[in-house]
């Protein structure tokens, strides 16, 4: 099975997703922690995209882009 490319947009709907579970009052203990973990992967892997988009805009701007 190929691996899907990570994307944000999907990670900030899969976060909304644990938020909404980890408010619920029937989540378990276990399960909040298992969001809780799962959520602040995606929280990383947001952050490290975040960082390499931001350092790609510096880099176009520093070549003369039109940014």
């Amino acid at each position: 099975m190929a691996k899907t490319k990570f994307q944000i947009e999907d990670a900030y709907k899969e976060l909304d997703q644990l938020i909404a579970h980890l408010e619920a009052e029937d989540t378990s203990l276990s399960e909040a922690f298992d969001d809780y973990k799962k959520g602040m992967k995606l929280l990383e892997k947001c952050q490290n995209t975040l960082d390499t988009i931001e350092k790609e805009v510096i880099l176009l701007k520093e070549e003369g882009g039109v940014l």
